[in-house]
């Protein structure tokens, strides 16, 4: 309980570095602001005093009522994040740098003392002190081990000394909406929410749109689709198009069964068409995966996209079932994503074609109207957030 209530005591700051943004050149300000704004975002319902621009990486400077367990938390979801630290403040004298170092771990634990000192007008260098430090080894609840993972690091600047125990890893990758804006077609299935992941993680703002097989859209959004949504929006906060399918499967009743699921994806990627002319989008993500069904075949994929205006991006293409449940259940969604749930995705008609004409997907799309089932589609949804 002591460690805690030290910690608290002198906890200040947390130091957070960029990730892939030192590689973007001229237009390196546009991402590091975007990535400013996507903090604030994120830490917008915690007390803290300010994010500081310190060129090469942000300062946040908390404050007696900031919760920093929830705050690190969330950073942990922001892309553009390399990773961060929290920081003890102290004053740059050997007396003060010991004094706040004393309770940072526990009694036996071997850890590794680095130091770094970036102003060279103090009297003691950095040898100086880590041989304070061993002189003193009989004062620490710790054992100093230069070989130990765990590490106290310390700065020590004109003004204060800087010491963080850990580094947190950030997810890396680019700030959601540096890259603009994507329509992302999310069904209640494993893989569309860690396309959507990765979409996020390259810089694209995620707008969702999901088609769904229940009567009217409040069942749909009372759903576990809430739950999924909850989980993403967690990384970045967004809004989803809950869309009924009613119309596309009244429309298709006289096709040929082999043929509904690739119509199904064109018609789905129509509609998404449309929502990225409303929503300023260039770009449609879905969770295909080359070869994993019926429909993600190569002649498949051809027949779906043909006539497509807006990018199709497939994060997932070449990845296999395993590395997908992997990455899924490491962001979260997994457990949600299994239970039982109508999807209008899984219909399993048999002998499902493997490779659709294009011409002939393109002539039954016609003669089911559905680019004007998509337009009706659209007026009937409604928008979660």
């Amino acid at each position: 309980m002591g460690k805690k209530k030290e910690m608290k005591q002198w906890n200040k700051l947390i130091v957070i570095h960029f990730g892939e943004l030192w590689l973007k050149g001229r237009n390196r300000g546009n991402f590091i602001r975007q990535l400013y704004k996507n903090i604030g975002l994120s830490l917008r319902d915690e007390k803290y005093d300010s994010i500081e621009n310190a060129r090469d990486r942000f300062v946040l400077h908390l404050n007696s009522d900031s919760d920093t367990a929830s705050i690190e938390s969330k950073l942990a979801k922001v892309f553009g994040i390399a990773w961060f630290a929290p920081v003890i403040v102290t004053d740059n004298t050997i007396a003060g740098i010991m004094k706040a170092c004393m309770k940072l771990y526990g009694k036996n634990e071997k850890v590794r003392v680095v130091a770094h000192r970036s102003y060279k007008g103090l009297k003691f260098d950095s040898q100086q002190l880590i041989s304070k430090f061993l002189k003193n080894k009989k004062k620490f609840g710790f054992v100093l081990d230069r070989d130990s993972e765990k590490e106290i690091r310390i700065n020590i600047t004109k003004t204060n000394a800087m010491i963080t125990m850990e580094k947190i890893r950030g997810p890396g990758g680019l700030p959601v909406g540096s890259s603009g804006n994507a329509i992302i077609l999310l069904s209640g299935g494993i893989d569309s929410p860690v396309a959507s992941f990765y979409a996020m993680k390259k810089g694209l703002r995620p707008i969702y749109v999901h088609l769904h097989a229940y009567s009217d859209n409040k069942k749909a959004m009372e759903s576990k689709m809430r739950e999924l949504m909850a989980v993403l929006n967690g990384y970045y906060p967004s809004k989803c198009y809950f869309v009924p399918a009613h119309l596309f499967l009244a429309s298709v009743l006289d096709t040929p069964r082999e043929y509904e699921l690739v119509l199904f994806k064109r018609f789905a990627y129509r509609l998404a068409e449309k929502l990225c002319e409303k929503e300023d989008a260039e770009v449609i993500v879905t969770g295909e995966s080359l070869g994993q069904v019926a429909s993600q075949t190569v002649k498949n994929l051809i027949a779906t996209e043909r006539g497509m205006r807006s990018l199709i991006m497939r994060p997932l293409i070449g990845f296999d079932k395993i590395e997908i449940i992997n990455m899924a259940n490491a962001i979260g969604t997994y457990g949600i994503s299994i239970r039982s749930y109508p999807d209008v995705c899984s219909m399993r008609a048999r002998n499902q074609s493997t490779a659709a004409k294009p011409d002939l997907i393109d002539k039954l799309y016609k003669k089911c109207g559905l680019d004007l089932v998509a337009a009706k589609s659209i007026s009937k949804s409604a928008i979660a957030r």
